[in-house]
């Protein structure tokens, strides 16, 4: 009787502490990622619009390494803006990463854009799922992101600081 007891005690304590390691640890990348955004405009009244873009870009990492370095990146957003400011920008988005897994994601920003076409915006992203050894990745990045005035008319030019947390299944 005391062995048994012996041996299960013994399991518990191994199962507890192989569980501890087999959880999901998180990882914390800092990067920027530069993008290309072309726009389609629609006036909504005087100092009033309504923007929609597709973004594309490339993430690249302050170590120069990690899951999220040399990713491209493509994007779909749309905001309403009244006199440059702006408070309901969302968008949904995907990582294709350097081994051809994508990370999918989900954002909202809210920013002001001043005349000339600069400007910054704040907001908060979250990962929603990915493909390859990127299935069930769960995490959320905290950006800025800084327009400067673009070389092209009605395109626009950015690049966004942030840092980046996740878990691997």
């Amino acid at each position: 009787m005391k062995k048994a007891i012996w041996i299960l005690g013994l399991s518990l304590v191994v199962l507890f502490v192989w569980g501890l390691y087999a959880q999901a640890e998180e990882v914390t990348e800092s990067g920027t990622t530069y993008y290309y955004s072309p726009g389609k405009v629609v006036p909504l009244g005087e100092g009033s619009l309504f923007l929609s873009y597709e973004a594309f870009g490339l993430a690249v990492n302050d170590t120069g390494e990690g899951l999220f370095h040399n990713a491209t990146i493509r994007l779909l957003g749309g905001l309403t803006m009244e006199k440059g400011v702006y408070k309901d920008e969302r968008g949904a988005g995907v990582f294709i990463l350097q081994n051809g897994d994508k990370v999918f994601f989900k954002y909202t920003m809210a920013g002001e854009t001043k005349p000339g076409g600069t400007g910054f915006a704040k907001g908060t992203a979250t990962l929603t799922g990915g493909t390859g050894k990127c299935a069930g990745i769960q995490g959320s990045f905290e950006t800025t992101r800084y327009l400067v005035r673009s070389s092209v008319e009605g395109v626009g030019q950015s690049y966004c600081k942030g840092i980046i947390k996740y878990k691997l299944p």
